[in-house]
């Protein structure tokens, strides 16, 4: 038995306009799943984390599988291959894209860069190629800018970023996403849920009450809406401008037992509630490539122990 934990975290399975997939996105996400299956014991997530606060072991490379955002895929391409293999996971959900009262910030900008009839377009200050790879890091560089903001700040400065990148088309986010119904056939299917904001904020950029405002309803309307518990939030981006010591504080108070960064590392018994760490993957990318080599090769380390 152990008493670590690790937590491993997607977004999508196929290409979209903020992550794009190479090849095919389900069968490399398959490969993972088989590999962390063969390799370790994968545990459903919350159960873990109630376990390791509590001071009770885990199962030998314990790892617990997540993803956030609730796009439309996850259900309709992840799920099927978590049955197959008889996983559980659990899927972090944003009840303002479920309901398509807001929307997806990040694809949107994706969108623009993708489609732009521009070669280049000044924005706030700065010069942002939208040609090739140069336009792909341009994106990233106006992503970082639009994350740091408050919801409001950032409605203004994405609504010039568009009107300066001129595209093409629409972008069709809606369709992204999944909504109440799919929401309901996640939990019908077996899964779990948690929260993952009411409107994808970035936390640490609003105010302690707004913080805890956006907490508290995202779990209130999913509880209503799922007719489950939500014990766990997962922040968006999870990074150190992402989550502060306010956000944890908030969580909380909004009524969760757990929270989730995407901080690199494992979990264990000192591990603080409300900021668990978590490993991001893309499913197109082999452990290698993302950077995770010491992580498959301590759970062989693990396996071979055991």
């Amino acid at each position: 038995m152990t008493s670590r934990l690790t937590i491993f975290g997607w977004h999508n399975v196929e290409s979209t306009w903020c992550f794009p997939v190479s090849g095919s996105g389900v069968a490399g996400l398959e490969g993972q799943l088989r590999r962390l299956r063969r390799m370790a014991n994968v545990v459903p997530l919350e159960r873990a984390l109630d376990a390791l606060r509590a001071g009770e072991p885990l199962p030998p490379r314990a790892v617990a599988l997540c993803w956030d955002d609730g796009y439309r895929d996850n259900l309709e391409l992840a799920v099927p291959v978590l049955e197959k293999l008889e996983l559980p996971a659990t899927f972090f959900l944003v009840p303002g894209l479920l309901s398509g009262d807001d929307r997806a910030w990040w694809e949107i900008a994706g969108w623009a860069f993708a489609r732009s009839g521009r070669e280049t377009v000044q924005w706030r200050g700065e010069t942002y190629a939208t040609r090739g790879p140069a336009g792909r890091s341009a994106y990233g560089r106006a992503s970082d800018r639009l994350r740091v903001m408050t919801a409001a700040e950032r409605a203004v400065a994405l609504e010039e970023l568009v009107e300066r990148l001129a595209p093409e088309g629409t972008p069709g986010d809606g369709r992204l996403f999944l909504d109440w119904d799919g929401a309901r056939e996640l939990v019908r299917r077996g899964f779990s849920v948690g929260s993952h904001t009411m409107r994808h904020v970035t936390l640490a950029q609003e105010t302690p009450e707004d913080q805890t405002e956006d907490l508290r309803r995202s779990r209130q309307i999913l509880e209503r809406e799922l007719d489950v518990p939500i014990r766990t939030v997962a922040y968006p981006f999870g990074q150190a401008d992402a989550v502060s010591r306010a956000t944890e504080g908030a969580a909380a108070e909004a009524g969760y037992s757990h929270g989730l960064t995407t901080e690199f590392g494992w979990n264990a018994a000192t591990t603080p509630g409300t900021h668990g760490r978590r490993i991001m993957l893309d499913p197109d990318r082999g452990f290698v490539a993302t950077g995770l080599s010491r992580v498959t090769g301590r759970l062989r380390r693990l396996r071979g122990a055991g």
